[in-house]
């Protein structure tokens, strides 16, 4: 006979809860105390016990559990540091100093002037884009708001319009997430907009000057309300604003155990909406905001959580090559946490503080 959702649900529960070293009688009482049959809870108890799947992970939860005992303690000593909900801003930051003060300590910071010597500074809008490259036919992803997870759902995203279209659109909406024109969409790799790329400067020190290098660097063009919700890169970024202004969210890697890490490199938490009831460590974490500005760049390290919203049409650019021997540092792909649904299994709490969902 198969399963009921609910069943299927604690099931699930008592397997994750026994995977992270949860003993099976503080399962039991916690199941016998929100009136599951004690006869169904024992025989469940014991079958996820001896799945191998359930074996085999319950020698990690010693190592698990000690990792987010250090990444507690990291979090704990930078909230009682001056740099907690803190990005600097600095003016006329050497690359010398931008690698030692900032990179290798694993720091944001926003250096401000640093596009000043960028044609695209003073060239760059969506009225001249338009009477430019009005005919050439761009990518960009549209429907963002009509499908659920769209960064998850690119490739039906995928639509083709005359670069006048597109900014006829993006005036006429105002205010929209429903469409953007992102890194993925290789604006800069089109031949027909090359003298875009010609127009950019790689700040001198900081990133490698061969703008040519596949995908060392990206543009980012959109209306004003588009949001990347909470997520990291798998690299550090450079990432320069040449028109308009975005507002960005901040959260050290070391964080990573409060941000309900559901998806690949995605966080469940809505940084609009954040929902405390449900996502109740997300509420402890340390969270900086920080409006990055034309002719602004700002360091996003790798692994740091950050969220993104224009406040403005915005047209910004992306340097991911760094001028040292080792070019960038790689965060290995990964896979933390269950679904977002589950949110009891991921709680921090004792287990005698949990409901068992289908109880």
């Amino acid at each position: 006979m198969a399963m009921s959702p609910r069943e299927f649900q604690r099931r699930r529960w008592i397997a994750e809860n026994l995977a992270r070293g949860v003993s099976a009688e503080q399962l039991l009482a916690l199941l016998l105390q929100f009136d599951v049959d004690p006869f169904q809870a024992r025989a469940e108890l014991e079958a996820a016990a001896a799945h191998p799947a359930v074996r085999a992970a319950r020698p990690l939860a010693p190592r698990r559990q000690e990792i987010e005992a250090l990444l507690d303690v990291y979090s704990s000593l930078h909230q009682q540091s001056p740099e907690a909900g803190r990005i600097d801003r600095r003016v006329r930051l050497s690359p010398a100093e931008f690698f030692e003060q900032y990179y290798f300590r694993h720091r944001p910071v926003v250096m401000e002037g640093l596009l000043s010597d960028w044609p695209a500074s003073n060239h760059w809008s969506p009225e001249s884009f338009a009477e430019r490259f009005g005919d050439v036919e761009v990518e960009l992803m549209a429907g963002r708001e009509t499908i659920t997870d769209p960064d998850f759902h690119g490739d039906l995203l995928v639509r083709t319009l005359r670069m006048r279209e597109f900014v006829a659109r993006l005036r006429a909406a105002r205010q929209t997430n429903d469409f953007y024109l992102v890194a993925r969409n290789h604006l800069l790799q089109n031949p027909a907009l090359s003298a875009l790329r010609d127009e950019i400067r790689a700040p001198a020190g900081f990133v490698i000057p061969d703008l040519r290098e596949p995908d060392s660097t990206h543009l980012w063009f959109g209306p004003a309300g588009t949001l990347s919700n909470l997520h990291h890169d798998e690299i550090n970024v450079l990432f320069c604003q040449v028109y308009g202004r975005k507002r960005f969210w901040l959260i050290p890697s070391f964080e990573i155990q409060r941000l309900y890490n559901d998806r690949g490199f995605y966080s469940a938490v809505d940084i609009l909406s954040s929902q405390p009831e449900r996502y109740p460590d997300f509420q402890r974490a340390n969270v900086a905001s920080v409006i990055v500005g034309p002719g602004d760049a700002l360091l996003i390290p790798v692994g740091w959580w950050h969220a993104v919203r224009s406040l403005e049409v915005s047209i910004s650019v992306t340097f991911v090559r760094f001028a040292l021997p080792q070019r960038n540092h790689w965060l290995k792909p990964f896979w933390i946490g269950p679904p977002p649904s589950q949110d009891i299994s991921r709680r921090k709490a004792a287990p005698h503080e949990l409901a068992p969902p289908g109880g």
